[in-house]
């Protein structure tokens, strides 16, 4: 055998071993004794309506306050009217709670909006710096 093929051989070997050795315990691991489910059983799970599907209202989405209106309690952020409801509304400023009122046109905020049925979409939670 050839001395130069035979070191080749053994590296390889070493370093599949090495390889398999930090890989670790496979990632997909059976809990249990209970058989995978069958593939008809996550076909045939009824689908979500496509207004949920679509719903957006955990994301967390910025901009800048263009303009106020207290009189209506709303807030105009990129050219879309968005309420303030008393109650649901949540402002944080620096983490902690802070007045709804104390927002100013021209501040940058992060914000959620309500999944709601009416015309106007709803803030829920508002973080200024």
């Amino acid at each position: 055998m050839d001395p130069i093929f035979a070191t080749r051989h053994w590296r390889a070997a070493a370093l599949l071993a090495f390889a398999l050795a930090v890989a670790g315990p496979a990632p997909a691991v059976r809990v249990g004794s209970a058989p995978p489910p069958a593939a008809s059983a996550v076909q045939s799970s009824a689908q979500q309506p496509q207004q949920v599907q679509a719903d957006e209202s955990a994301s967390l989405r910025q901009g800048v306050v263009a303009a106020i209106d207290e009189r209506r309690g709303r807030l105009q952020i990129q050219g879309i009217w968005l309420d303030l409801v008393a109650g649901k509304t949540t402002l944080l400023r620096n983490g902690r709670p802070a007045a709804l009122d104390t927002l100013k046109a021209g501040e940058a905020i992060r914000f959620t909006v309500a999944p709601d049925s009416s015309a106007a979409p709803s803030l829920r939670l508002i973080y200024a710096p």
